[in-house]
């Protein structure tokens, strides 16, 4: 039976991995602060702080592969407090990484579309990685470490991914959908383009890349490029919501404290050809999330 190890399995993607893993595997699931709600009986609960890891448990544990989901994602947060930022994304993603190493273990380490500067978008796996705020240039600093230092690691760049929250803390997408169903406004960037992909979907190719041969760098998002107001416009057509509570923002015109890229949008051509998983669009991921037909798929 193939042991995982799965860091962040109280978060978003975390869960979604856990709530689809197949039978026939012993998990070792870490969390933070939120228990792990759980799916199936393989599954072990490992609380652990990155800033105090407890690596003997995972020595102890000793997995097959190493799946690394948690991270200090907010692009903000990142920027105001850069150091907590560089241990958790970059020290710690590296000593897992060794670890993996030292265990003889598979390493999957889900990076992001940050790394890019979004000044062209569609991006490849073969194009320079250029981060424009903390949060990227931790995630991108522990890429090259990890691409270095272990053989059979693979980094995979996801794009912002949406869905279901499965704990309790609501998604971009819920809380779109819940002020749309209480036809409150809602404001949306019409100026970053992303490749979004469901949530669901993402985890389907995690699994799929543990039994895989497959390493290096993958970079996995949904089947079109689509601004947050486009995304919002699919989501009122497929769901029955009025277009009208869209309110379209410029994100360009506001101030963040961390820099935004204007389109991380990814090219998948590489994906597609070595992924049996189906990749999905928005109008398919939306469909599936919230269990509606769809008619078909327009493309932005």
């Amino acid at each position: 039976m193939k042991k995982i190890f799965v860091t962040g399995g109280s978060g978003f993607l975390g869960l979604h991995i856990l709530r689809i893993a197949p039978d026939d595997v012993q998990i070792l699931a870490q969390y933070r602060r939120h228990p792990i709600k759980q799916f199936s009986s393989n599954v072990q609960q490992l609380q652990m702080d990155f800033f105090s890891p407890d690596w003997e448990a995972v020595r102890e544990f000793h997995p097959d592969v190493i799946i690394h989901t948690a991270a200090m994602a907010s692009l903000d947060e990142c920027e105001t407090h850069p150091d907590e930022a560089n241990l958790v994304n970059d020290l710690t993603s590296r000593r897992l990484a060794d670890l993996a190493q030292e265990l003889n273990a598979r390493f999957i380490y889900i990076s992001t579309d940050q790394i890019y500067d979004g000044y062209f978008g569609y991006y490849t796996e073969s194009d320079e990685p250029n981060p424009m705020n903390v949060y990227g240039k931790t995630k991108y600093e522990s890429e090259k470490y990890i691409l270095a230092h272990h053989e059979n690691a693979v980094v995979a760049r996801c794009a912002l991914f949406y869905g279901t929250s499965l704990n309790g803390r609501p998604s971009f997408t819920e809380q779109m959908i819940n002020s749309l169903k209480s036809r409150k406004p809602v404001k949306l960037f019409q100026d970053e383009f992303r490749s979004p992909i469901l949530v669901d979907n993402l985890a389907e190719i995690v699994w799929e890349l543990v039994f895989s041969d497959f390493h290096g760098i993958i970079n996995i998002g949904g089947a079109q490029k689509v601004s947050r107001y486009e995304f919002g416009d699919i989501a009122c057509s497929l769901l029955g919501y009025s277009h009208t509570l869209l309110k379209p923002v410029r994100a360009s015109e506001l101030t963040f404290k961390a820099p935004r890229p204007a389109d991380c949008s990814f090219n998948i051509s590489f994906a597609r050809s070595i992924l049996k998983t189906r990749i999905l669009d928005c109008i398919e991921g939306l469909a599936k999330a919230y269990n509606v037909v769809s008619a078909g798929s327009k493309v932005y």
